[in-house]
């Protein structure tokens, strides 16, 4: 009887024990195993293994643990996260990253330090995480070492980046300001957003609106 096992991976952030190193650590030794195609005693021989996962899913259900989100061996615009040989040979390498990527304009959403009334800022924090993606936030992880003011400026930059910039989402009362000086601090990447479909769609159509009011403009002149 073949076997097949459906995922195997290793998460790189959202829990203490999830990260790069020890990832890399996991499939260095999992592609050597699977390289002597052993099998196990009872069923020796080659077996048939499904990676889990290929990229970082921001959306994914957190209800397992917070590091549901980074199992990708990708991260959440197609870069390698560290070198690898599937070969199991021990000739690490890089895998080939996503090309023609596109990103929204490089600007984040940060905390006001000059806000004054404070009084909302633990709720707006909560709705911001709970409508974006703090997970690497939590003990362990990589932004956890980050300052009060700069978990507040992560929350608010990311619920920003899944709104895909609209300016509506980084206010908060004040609370909140965009700035463009990258905000990425002490190892703790604050990320921008890649250019979606959708976003695409909605500037084309724009442009194409302007350049049909211009020249209705042109010919009514």
């Amino acid at each position: 009887m073949p076997i097949i096992v459906g995922e195997v991976g290793w998460p790189t952030d959202g829990d203490k024990n999830a990260n790069v190193i020890y990832a890399k650590r996991f499939y260095d030794g999992f592609f050597r195993k699977m390289a002597k195609k052993e099998g196990t005693p009872l069923r020796p021989g080659k077996i048939d293994v499904y990676l889990f996962g290929l990229i970082d899913e921001d959306m994914k259900s957190v209800l397992p643990g917070d590091f549901e989100r980074h199992w990708g061996l990708f991260t959440y615009d197609g870069k390698p996260k560290f070198p690898m040989d599937l070969s199991g040979q021990g000739h690490d390498k890089y895998l080939v990253g996503a090309t023609g990527v596109e990103y929204l304009p490089a600007q984040w959403c940060v905390f006001n330090r000059d806000a004054k009334d404070l009084s909302s800022l633990d709720g707006d924090m909560e709705f911001a995480c709970s409508s974006g993606d703090c997970t690497a936030l939590v003990p362990g992880s990589s932004c956890n070492g980050l300052d009060k003011s700069g978990k507040i400026s992560y929350a608010f930059n990311m619920y920003f980046q899944m709104q895909d910039q609209d300016v509506r989402a980084c206010d908060f009362g004040g609370l909140a300001k965009i700035t463009t000086k990258n905000a990425s601090q002490n190892g703790c990447l604050f990320p921008v957003q890649i250019l979606s479909a959708g976003v695409k769609t909605s500037a084309a159509g724009a442009a194409a609106a302007a350049a049909a009011i211009g020249m209705t403009l042109l010919l009514l002149l």
